[in-house]
């Protein structure tokens, strides 16, 4: 049975309210809270990188499952299409907010000429309860694995929806797309650095991947990674960073693209991924 929109009661507290997704699932919330939570979302479009912006939350630890069952060119896909989708339904919708329909996801996927692609991918999600398709003919993302809203678990990252937005181009590019997302559950709270632990909070105690790890941790050989680490772009800003210290290489995730925190960038950062990808 689907939850969008439903009614339920709070057993904590007794409360009348709507199920809304948390990243945890869904959670029943009082009108009151509901508005609440829409104005500190504002506030946090407005205050991050000192201007308005616009994402959604990826749980980390959760899309393991999702990692597990689709081909990483789906797992772009799917990085695509939950920039679309809604605050509190988590239904995907078009940009006048009406529900997008199997054709509207073509479009954005442009996935036009292959539809036999799309439907593959549309049947992987439906059949892992990824997506599902609502009796109403709309179709809602699981927010146990993305969410438009608040967030009680900080074990979460912020994916920029209009840097992929613009940078999607042609499913060409889902596969690097796919890539990126396999590396999402690795990405470090303080400091976005790809590593073993990343709910380390301590920068000293952080076990950084090299090249082999993360080559291992993503599933593809040391010198694929390599390769596509160079052409690996959202918008016209890389999406990693090789440091190179000593006789070692560490990875990091440009906080302008995904970001676990949201402290504002300090001026390291700021200059670190200052280059601008030139095609």
């Amino acid at each position: 049975m689907t939850t969008k929109l439903a009614r339920g009661i709070n057993p904590e507290t007794g409360e009348i309210g709507t199920f809304v997704p948390d990243g945890e699932g869904y959670v029943i919330r009082s009108e009151e809270q509901r508005e609440a939570g829409r104005k500190y979302f504002e506030r946090e479009r407005r205050i991050d990188f000192g201007r308005r912006v616009d994402f959604t939350f990826t749980a980390m630890e959760a899309i393991g499952e999702v990692i597990s069952v689709l081909t990483t060119a789906q797992c772009g896909f799917l990085t695509v299409l939950q920039c679309y989708v809604s605050y509190d339904t988590n239904t995907l919708v078009n940009a006048d907010r009406t529900p997008m329909t199997t054709t509207d996801m073509l479009e954005a996927l442009k996935l036009g000429r292959k539809r036999s692609t799309f439907y593959n991918f549309l049947a992987a999600c439906t059949a892992n309860s990824i997506i599902t398709e609502e009796s109403d003919g709309s179709y809602t993302v699981n927010p146990r694995y993305h969410f438009r809203g608040q967030a009680r678990d900080v074990n979460v990252i912020r994916t920029y929806t209009a840097k992929i937005k613009q940078t999607y181009k042609d499913a060409k590019q889902a596969a690097d797309l796919g890539l990126i997302y396999r590396m999402l559950p690795f990405v470090n709270y303080e400091i976005n650095a790809l590593c073993s632990n990343p709910t380390e909070r301590d920068p000293r105690k952080i076990e950084w991947f090299n090249r082999k790890e993360l080559a291992t941790a993503v599933g593809i050989s040391e010198a694929e990674l390599t390769k596509r680490i160079r052409r690996l772009t959202v918008g016209n800003e890389y999406v990693i960073a090789r440091i190179a210290v000593g006789g070692e290489t560490k990875y990091m995730f440009n906080p302008h693209v995904f970001k676990r925190n949201k402290r504002q960038l300090n001026d390291t950062e700021q200059a670190m991924f200052n280059v601008k990808y030139r095609g």
